[in-house]
């Protein structure tokens, strides 16, 4: 879940960005759709599947 709301976050930031025509403070969303795009990216990675990757115990034989 946390991958497909990163991925949304991310590409409704990158569109927000691209049509902002002004710096920080001027209103158009520059700021937040920089922050859509950031915390999209940590969704995205926090959301992956993880793979464990351990090995099987070793057995001690005498």
């Amino acid at each position: 879940m946390a991958l497909v709301a990163g991925l949304t976050g991310m590409v409704i930031g990158a569109l927000n960005l691209a049509v902002a025509d002004g710096g920080p403070g001027t209103g158009t969303g520059v700021v937040g759709g920089i922050l859509a795009l950031l915390l999209g990216l940590i969704a995205v990675v926090l959301g992956r599947p993880h793979r464990l990757t351990a090995s099987p115990p070793h057995r001690v034989t005498s």
